[in-house]
């Protein structure tokens, strides 16, 4: 059975977060705390995977612990839910200004609460499934490097002139941001070449240079066929990444 995500619900009136936990105990383990100043002590401890906060508390107000926890790096991704009576634009916009995913207006819809709290966290576990892919991508990229002595900084070297180049011919900013982290897969191939050939001193034979050639396939067969584009597009610069490319090529 799988662990229960956790929340902290902020509000200095009893009350209020007698509500939230009746609509929230449920699904979630939920944390409880009275005051600003509570909160980043708890948050500290327990590190929870999402917050409700009021903004008006004696004290630390909730602008200032949301401005507080988007300005610490440890804490900076955690996402904060505006639950507040105060139901002007300003005061919204101000909550989105220092930093929150949402604000819900009290008194609160239940079905409301729960919807949202569903979204904010399944966006969180996307963004940490796509750093974990993008980690993984750095990690077989500096695989291959190690197979040949190369330092990693050449693959950050070269990725960012991949970046460059991109923007350079015109391709958009997030076609360039995947074609940074697409780049450091260039030379996976190289993990399924021998010792003997990758690391020879001197001049190849025309057999073992026939071997060397086929690197940029074993990497293409490495990446395999993937739904992610970033992966797919991986590929492409695993195989063409020694070609003379034509018009007709296309990354």
């Amino acid at each position: 059975m799988a662990e229960k995500q956790t929340l902290l619900l902020v509000d200095d009136e009893p009350t209020n977060l007698r509500v939230l936990r009746t609509v929230l105990q449920d699904e979630y383990r939920l944390l409880f705390a009275k005051s600003g100043e509570e909160a980043l002590q708890l948050i500290q401890q327990q590190q929870p995977d999402l917050i409700l906060l009021d903004v008006m508390m004696p004290g630390m107000t909730g602008y200032d612990v949301c401005a507080r926890l988007k300005a610490d790096p440890a804490t900076q991704r955690l996402p904060v839910i505006f639950v507040t009576a105060l139901k002007d634009e300003v005061d919204e916009a101000k909550g989105f200004e220092v930093g929150a995913v949402d604000y819900i207006a009290k008194p609160i819809s239940p079905a409301i609460v729960r919807a949202r709290v569903k979204t904010h966290l399944s966006l969180v576990r996307a963004d940490e499934l796509k750093q974990t892919r993008l980690q993984v991508i750095q990690r077989l990229g500096r695989a291959a490097e190690y197979k040949d002595n190369e330092t990693g900084l050449h693959v950050m070297r070269m990725s960012h002139y991949a970046q460059v180049l991109a923007s350079a011919y015109g391709l958009s900013a997030q076609h360039a941001e995947d074609l940074l982290h697409a780049a450091p897969m260039h030379d996976i191939g190289k993990i399924g070449i021998a010792d003997s050939i990758l690391l020879k001193p001197g001049k190849l034979t025309p057999e073992e240079f026939r071997d060397m050639q086929r690197h940029p396939l074993i990497g293409a067969e490495i990446i395999g066929n993937c739904d992610s584009e970033l992966l797919r597009m991986a590929k492409v610069v695993a195989l063409v990444r020694q070609a003379k490319l034509d018009a007709s090529c296309r990354v």
